[in-house]
């Protein structure tokens, strides 16, 4: 082993370990959906299985129909969290979100070379950590990695295909932990058609697994539903989430502060200047399955901001490939000059990155580290100290918390599973129950609200005026605010003490 090798693993060191500081945010169950996908694992293993089939949370909507396609992921959050707590479940995401970064590292490596692969991380890794809460769409991303891990050596002749009778297993397992298990074929059947386009053969081995590997998506709770989930969830969608609107939209709202709106749209045009001059300068070498994939990553990175992650993976390897053929052996820097070049655009790139993500960065204690930030369950723990009793009025963010720290005693009003509530009830109570005092003095009548908990740090204008609006309610009381949440009891016997304790005057 040379020097060269341990400077890359030197430099490799460094890059992951760049990666990795983008993930390591402490967790806010307040806002995440975290705490729901535990609460799913403890009662599946407890054999309460209502949770798969309809909205088993809420008191509003409780036999609406659902299905839950990431059950298997709740199950290992709650395994893992049962063992090793909240610290486990970050080391645990963290580990494998470094893993899956190394997978495509190493492809793009070997599509080009070390210093190619290494500039396009640092350019594409704060798109790579675009989502850095704990979701079952990790297992997505494992997934995806291994299935073009394993496809890509079996191309280049590096393994054997036995190799690929993996595949079908891991399907199994993809098509109960997240929806995105349709990718499991597709990529399998991106590789027999570029087989069947390039040795002008059909290839019966490749054909069986693409086979084996659809057929196993029915091995699910739901069967030919559960297959079917991922062009069905979005027929049934009756609030906005920012995670799933496009580019275009986010960039016309001009609220959103997100650097990777921008970086997104400068990789898209490398990515497709990369195609461009390859066909132009060699055209012998335009990969098929590469711009398969480019064009599917692209469309949906621009469909929907939570798809950057899945964009920045694969067009790392892509646009490797793209450059390596592109460049010419005859326009090599001289050794010297290369090197210069090199760190002179390694460091700017940092440079640049941190300047311009200095506000995503976890660079506060607050944030900075595993396991909750700090006083995360201290609105929960008043809320059981004073033996508050529901029904609650919440909004869509604290949901998943709720559900976690008080179910069976307490369900919600909602949570934050738009796929689990029928459009009506976001858009004709739900919204409007925060808009117009009228709607919300019907919902009050209806339920009874014995509390109110929110998380104030909703910007949505329904949730601000609902705020506002309760603050200035005589009928109402706040007894709880911290930096997550704020509680509100309604004026009535059963909480006077509590209110004559707790209560906060606003000035």
């Amino acid at each position: 082993m040379n020097k060269k090798f341990f400077f890359q693993v030197f430099i490799l060191i460094l890059l992951i370990s760049w990666y990795g500081f983008f993930l390591f945010h402490k967790i806010d169950l307040t806002t995440a959906d975290l705490g729901r996908h535990i609460k799913n694992g403890e009662l599946i293993l407890n054999g309460d299985f209502g949770i798969l089939k309809n909205n088993f949370y809420s008191y509003t909507e409780p036999n609406f129909p659902v299905i839950n396609h990431h059950w298997g992921g709740g199950v290992i959050f709650y395994f893992i969290w049962k063992v090793f707590g909240f610290i486990g479940l970050s080391l645990f995401y963290f580990i494998l979100s470094l893993f899956i970064f190394y997978l495509f590292f190493y492809i793009a490596k070997k599509e080009s070379n070390f210093n190619i692969a290494f500039i396009l991380s640092l350019l594409l890794i704060p798109l790579i950590a675009q989502r850095t809460e704990i979701r079952p769409e990790i297992f997505s991303y494992l997934f995806i990695a291994l299935f073009f891990w394993i496809l890509w050596k079996w191309k280049r002749n590096e393994i054997n295909y036995k190799w690929l009778f993996i595949l079908p297993f891991l399907e199994i397992l993809w098509v109960n932990t997240h929806i995105y298990f349709i990718f499991g074929p597709a990529l399998v059947g991106l590789f027999f058609v570029d087989r069947i386009i390039k040795k002008r053969k059909f290839l019966n081995k490749l054909f069986l697994i693409l086979i084996s590997t659809s057929l196993v998506t029915l091995i699910n709770p739901f069967f030919i539903k559960g297959v079917l989930a991922p062009f069905d969830i979005f027929k049934n969608y009756g609030y906005r989430i920012v995670e799933n609107q496009s580019v275009w939209f986010l960039q016309k709202l001009g609220i959103i502060n997100n650097p990777n709106l921008i970086l997104y749209e400068i990789s898209l045009g490398i990515l497709i200047l990369s195609f461009v001059l390859i066909l132009i300068l060699k055209r012998k070498r335009f990969s098929f399955i590469y711009s398969i994939l480019a064009i599917v990553w692209c469309v949906l990175g621009w469909l929907a901001i939570r798809n950057f992650t899945m964009f920045g993976l694969f067009a790392l390897p892509i646009i490797a490939y793209n450059i390596k053929n592109i460049l010419s052996k005859k326009n090599k820097f001289k050794s010297l000059n290369a090197k210069m070049f090199f760190i002179f655009i390694s460091l700017a790139l940092f440079l640049i990155t941190f300047v311009n993500y200095s506000q995503k960065l976890p660079l506060n204690k607050w944030v900075f580290g595993f396991g909750l930030t700090q006083g995360n369950d201290q609105s929960v723990q008043f809320f059981e100290d004073n033996n508050i009793k529901g029904p609650i009025f919440n909004n869509y963010d604290i949901g998943g918390y709720l559900i976690y720290h008080f179910y069976p005693q307490e369900k919600v009003f909602t949570d934050n599973r738009p796929e689990a509530y029928s459009v009506s009830f976001f858009e004709d109570i739900y919204i409007p129950a925060q808009q117009d005092n009228f709607v919300w003095q019907e919902q009050m009548e209806k339920y009874n609200f014995n509390a109110i908990f929110f998380s104030h740090r909703d910007y949505t204008p329904w949730g601000q005026n609902f705020l506002i609006e309760r603050v200035k309610d005589s009928k109402w009381a706040v007894v709880f605010m911290d930096n997550y949440s704020i509680i509100f009891l309604k004026r009535n016997i059963l909480n006077k003490s509590i209110i004559e304790k707790y209560e906060i005057i606003w000035r």
